[in-house]
């Protein structure tokens, strides 16, 4: 059963080549909703991120990993707008 969806969006700075990301996820038992910052990290830190703010929501006890992310849907996109990935961030 999924429990959370991690819907992550990745900008590239290609001038310095750092990458970016926000995300939204979402709580399916309570349909509520969170939001990771515009934040600097590479490759799948973005599930980091995730972990963080779910933490602090009270939604789980420890970062996500391994067997943890079976119960997680993860939707990742890459190569989006720098303003696109700020505005998924913010909390609505």
């Amino acid at each position: 059963m999924i429990k959370y969806v991690i819907h992550a969006k990745k900008w590239r700075d290609k001038i310095n080549g750092n990458t970016y990301h926000s995300a939204q996820i979402l709580n399916t038992e309570n349909n509520l909703m969170i939001a990771s910052p515009f934040t600097y990290g590479y490759g799948e830190q973005y599930i980091q991120s995730a972990s963080e703010r779910m933490i602090k929501q009270g939604w789980i006890k420890k970062r996500l990993k391994g067997l943890d992310l079976q119960q997680i849907h993860i939707i990742a996109e890459d190569d989006c707008k720098k303003k696109e990935v700020i505005n998924h961030g913010k909390e609505r």
